[in-house]
C-alpha cells in the first residue's frame, strides 16, 4: 500500500535541492534507499523557516512514523560565484502501529558553485537511537542556465551508527534537474537509492 501511494505521488508531484526554498514555497519531496522510504510535504512560511509533514518509514525494522517536519535556515553565506548554508532539521510525530512519540534532530551543511558541491547532513533518531551520517561530492560535467537541463555527477557516502556498531554505505548517484523539478537515482550493484523533488 506504502509504495502505491510512494508510486502515485511520484507521478504528479514537483521538488528542490534545499531544505527550504522562497517564502510560501511549497515542496513535495520523496528520497527511497535500503534504510527508509521518506516522503515529505511542506511550505516554507519564511525565506528560512520550512515546516511540514513527514512519513517515515523503517524499511528494515517495519516501522512506520508519521511527524510534523521543521527545518530553519540558520545561515547563508553568499559569494559572487558560490554560496554555502547552514540548515537546522527537527521532526517530531508518533510511531503509526504504538503511537510511541519519536523524534529526530540533525544539521545540514553545503557548499555549492556551478561546477562542484560538497554537503554533509547529520541527524539522530529516537526511536532507535542511531545517528545517520550522509557525505556527498558532487561534479557537474556541464555548465547552463536555469532554463536547461543540469546533471551532476555525486558520490553518496552514508554511515548509520547504531548500538555501538557502523553499517557503511557507498552509491554513485545521478543527479539531473530542471527550474523546479530535481530527480536522482544511485545504486552500487547491491543497494539503491532514488530521491524525486518539486517545488512551486
Amino acid at each position: 500500500m506504502f509504495r502505491r501511494l510512494i508510486l502515485l505521488l511520484f507521478l504528479i508531484s514537483n521538488l528542490s535541492a534545499h531544505p527550504v526554498i522562497f517564502k510560501n514555497g511549497k515542496v513535495f519531496w520523496l528520497t527511497q534507499n535500503p534504510t527508509y522510504n521518506d516522503l515529505r510535504f511542506g511550505i516554507s512560511k519564511t525565506s528560512n523557516w520550512y515546516i511540514g509533514f513527514r512519513l517515515l518509514e523503517d524499511r528494515k525494522e517495519e516501522k512506520t512514523f508519521a511527524l510534523m517536519n521543521n527545518n530553519i535556515l540558520a545561515k547563508r553565506w553568499n559569494n559572487e560565484n558560490s554560496q554555502a548554508n547552514l540548515y537546522l532539521l527537527s521532526s517530531v510525530g508518533l510511531n503509526t502501529k504504538s503511537s510511541k512519540v519519536m523524534s529526530t534532530v540533525g544539521v545540514h551543511g553545503d557548499w555549492e558553485n556551478r561546477r562542484f558541491m560538497v554537503m554533509e547532513m547529520l541527524e539522530y533518531y529516537s526511536y532507535n537511537d542511531s545517528l545517520v551520517s550522509n557525505t556527498r561530492l558532487a561534479f557537474s560535467p556541464f555548465t547552463v542556465d536555469y532554463s536547461k537541463i543540469s546533471t551532476w555527477l555525486i558520490a553518496h557516502y552514508r554511515v548509520s551508527y547504531e548500538d555501538k556498531n557502523a553499517s557503511e554505505m557507498f552509491i554513485p548517484v545521478l543527479r539531473i534537474f530542471k527550474r523546479n523539478y530535481l530527480f536522482e537515482f544511485g545504486s552500487n550493484g547491491k543497494d539503491s537509492f532514488v530521491t524525486f523533488m518539486i517545488h512551486y
